[in-house]
C-alpha cells in the first residue's frame, strides 16, 4: 500500500507545487503557496528551509548552478537533464513534504490553504494557471520539455524567492527518483 501511496502523494505535491505560480511581481500567491507548507510543517519551516539551501549548495558543488543568482538557475533549466541523470542524490525535499502529509495532522490545513491559492480571483492570469494548462496536456513530460516551458514562464528575478527554488528542488527529486526505478 505506502508503495502505492507515495508516488500518489509525490505527484500530488508536485502538480500542487507546480499549480502555485503568482501573475505578478509581488509574489503573493508564491509566498502564500510556501506559508501553506511552512504550515503544514512541525517546525514551521525551519527544517524545510534548511534543506533548500543544503541543495541549492550541493547543485553549486556539483556545477549545475554556477551561483544563487537567477541567470544561473535559467541556465540550469537550460541543461536540466544533466541534474536527472540518476547521479543526484534525493535532495529530501519531496520526502519532507510527503511525511508532514502522511503525518496528517496539519494536512486538512494545508489542503484548504492550497484551495485558497486556487480559487482566488489572481489565479485566473496567474503564471501558475498557465503553467497548469502546460502540464496537464500530457501525463508526465520529458523533463526538457517541460523544463523548456517553464523558461517560457520563469523570469531571472524569479529565483529570489524561495517557491521557485522549492519548486526546481522538487522537480530535481521527482525525475530523479523515477531514473533509479
Amino acid at each position: 500500500m505506502n508503495k502505492i501511496l507515495k508516488p500518489f502523494i509525490c505527484a500530488l505535491i508536485l502538480f500542487t507545487s507546480c499549480a502555485s505560480f503568482a501573475q505578478n511581481n509581488t509574489y503573493e500567491l508564491e509566498t502564500r503557496f510556501m506559508d501553506c507548507i511552512y504550515n503544514l510543517l512541525d517546525d514551521e519551516g525551519a527544517k524545510l528551509k534548511e534543506l533548500i539551501q543544503k541543495s541549492e549548495q550541493k547543485l553549486i558543488e556539483a556545477k549545475l548552478l554556477k551561483d544563487t543568482s537567477g541567470e544561473s538557475y535559467m541556465a540550469f533549466y537550460e541543461n536540466i537533464e544533466t541534474a536527472v541523470d540518476g547521479r543526484l542524490e534525493n535532495l529530501g525535499i519531496s520526502n519532507l513534504i510527503v511525511a508532514a502529509l502522511q503525518g496528517g495532522e496539519n494536512a486538512q490545513t494545508y489542503a484548504t490553504c492550497m484551495n485558497g491559492i486556487l480559487t482566488d480571483p489572481s489565479y485566473k492570469d496567474s503564471k501558475l494557471a498557465k503553467f497548469i494548462k502546460l502540464s496537464t496536456s500530457g501525463n508526465n513530460p520529458k523533463i526538457s520539455v517541460l523544463a523548456s516551458q517553464l523558461l517560457a514562464v520563469f523570469e531571472v528575478k524569479d529565483f529570489t524567492n524561495d517557491f521557485y527554488k522549492y519548486l526546481t528542488f522538487s522537480l530535481l527529486d521527482k525525475y530523479n527518483a523515477s531514473k533509479k526505478k
